[in-house]
């Protein structure tokens, strides 16, 4: 049923159309910017994968070689990526999403690369747009993440 009374409006017209993201206060600037900086990097890779595997369909054969090669770039940089997202939980133990976050794409990551060797075009340009979107989100993500302010010296 809807909100029929005098204060269920009020509260509904100041609240319509506005989305409300709670922000929330991490501790651990050092572990915050590794993992946005990690996160960004992998973006740009992501990015790139995606501009040579558009030149291979394009007809550029020789763009397969550097496709491969930057597999393999892009999927150390998830790694280094996934210890950031573990150095920060570490410090915030009730941040679960970093870490779930960086789990599922390092193992997106793997299934991509069997697809890319196993030839599977479909599947494989699938699973890259899915990656994109992934990377996009935990940037985004961790970029809405605040640091708590230290504590004043005495």
């Amino acid at each position: 049923m809807h909100e029929t009374s005098s204060d269920g409006a009020a509260a509904a017209s100041q609240g319509a159309g506005k989305a409300v993201i709670p922000v929330q206060v991490v501790a651990g600037r050092g572990p915050l910017t590794f993992l946005r900086a990690t996160a960004a990097l992998c973006l740009l890779q992501t990015l790139m994968q995606g501009l040579l595997a558009g030149m291979y369909m394009g007809r550029d054969v020789d763009s397969i070689d550097a496709h491969a090669a930057n597999a393999f770039v892009y999927t150390a940089l998830v790694i280094v990526q996934l210890v950031a997202a573990v150095l920060v939980w570490r410090q915030n133990r009730w941040l679960k999403w970093p870490l779930a976050a960086g789990v599922g794409i390092l193992l997106t990551t793997f299934i991509q690369v069997f697809l890319g060797e196993e030839g599977s075009t479909a599947a494989h340009v699938t699973i890259g747009v899915l990656m994109c979107a992934m990377q996009t989100t935990l940037l985004l993500r961790s970029l809405m993440l605040r640091v708590q302010d230290a504590p004043a010296a005495a």
